[in-house]
């Protein structure tokens, strides 16, 4: 029906449609997919942690065990701190308003002009402490669905113990069973490493913007240093998010001069260019190998569809998504659009091909067991 030179625009065509359905599925479907989502992540953060703790020789039930217990231990001490923090900044943030209006009076007073009272009245009207538990109430919107998380998470793992198996099974060309399982191991491996990475880049940086905050006695250092954390999981603009929000509380401390403020601006400015600029790219981004084109419209394409937690994984996804579109033959070329460089080889790890060895080894020792027992 269609000449061959046809054949290539057909597929193509039908895997643009086929993205655009699965991108209105996930948008429309968002509220059971992105805590699937965000299950699915710490179900295998769980999962790394526990290896970590069995190669330091603890039983692979106690490594387990500590490896939950210790990402519990972590996220009700970021949750204590973080809503103790903003409970004592709501009390104060009345006391910042009226610096607010005082620095912008002082500003038209020095230039002897009379301020506008139409934006005189509009700051007065402006209630702080209300809109700043509105933005709180948006960004942390995704715990209220805490147990639906743990939910997945449950079963998720219960799961994961089987899956490999199920996998093998399910397939019976071997060829295909080494394709599929290198692709998989691609993704682990990679999103395991911008995790891992990211992790300790943001922690990094959260400490010494912290010292620096400390050092010019900024207000709530804490937990300005714990959004720096936060934000600066997402691409490019959360650095410049994370550095506003403590400059801008800088200027309307009363205690701080616009030297103090100049300074402390400069240095947690200095230490984002130093991790984001430097440090991170030597770790990161040659091995995901993604374009910071692509990177760019990734993140405003996800936050469209999934608001904050979408900018928080679109590069995980987009790595993902590159990985796969690698492994099809008709979506090669837009993988190699994608990337920064041209090469995507799958078994460019050391720690995939080893691990996907001891995968194919693993199947092929259970496989011989289930045969064995069908033949008896």
């Amino acid at each position: 029906m269609f000449k061959k030179g046809n054949t290539f625009i057909v597929n193509f065509g039908f895997v643009i449609i086929l993205l655009f359905t699965l991108f209105y599925v996930l948008y429309i479907w968002a509220n059971l997919i992105i805590p699937f989502i965000i299950a699915l992540l710490f179900s295998f953060a769980i999962i790394w942690l526990s290896n970590f703790y069995k190669k330091l020789r603890i039983p692979s039930f106690l490594s387990f065990t500590f490896s939950l217990l210790t990402y519990i231990w972590v996220f009700w001490l970021i949750w204590k701190l973080f809503w103790t923090n903003i409970d004592e900044l709501v009390k104060w943030l009345p006391l910042y308003q009226a610096r607010i209006l005082e620095i912008y009076s002082s500003v038209f007073d020095f230039f002897g002009i009379d301020a506008p009272a139409s934006f005189t009245e509009v700051l007065n009207e402006i209630n702080l402490q209300y809109v700043f538990t509105l933005v709180i109430g948006w960004f942390t919107s995704i715990f209220s669905k805490t147990w639906i998380i743990l939910f997945y998470v449950l079963f998720i793992l219960l799961e994961y113990r089987y899956f490999k198996n199920k996998l093998y099974l399910m397939i019976v060309n071997n060829a295909q069973r080494v394709h599929i399982i290198e692709t998989l191991e691609k993704i682990k491996a990679d999103v395991k490493s911008y995790f891992v990475i990211k992790t300790i880049v943001s922690f990094l940086t959260a400490v010494f913007s912290y010292i620096i905050m400390i050092a010019f006695k900024l207000d709530f250092a804490i937990f300005w240093s714990m959004l720096v954390f936060i934000l600066n999981f997402i691409p490019n603009i959360g650095s410049i998010i994370a550095v506003l929000f403590p400059s801008l509380l800088s200027l309307v401390q009363p205690w701080f001069t616009p030297y103090d403020s100049v300074f402390m601006i400069s240095g947690l400015t200095w230490i984002q260019v130093l991790m984001w600029n430097i440090i991170e790219p030597r770790f990161m981004w040659n091995r995901l190998n993604l374009s910071p084109l692509v990177i760019i419209i990734s993140l405003w394409f996800w936050w469209t569809l999934w608001w904050v937690v979408g900018m928080l994984l679109s590069v995980p996804i987009m790595v993902i998504i590159n990985i796969i579109l690698w492994k099809i033959p008709v979506t090669r070329p837009i993988a190699i659009l994608l990337s920064e460089k041209w090469d995507l080889q799958i078994d460019d790890s050391d720690e995939v091909a080893n691990n996907r060895k001891k995968i194919i080894k693993s199947f092929k020792e259970k496989f011989g067991k289930i045969k064995t027992k069908s033949k008896k």
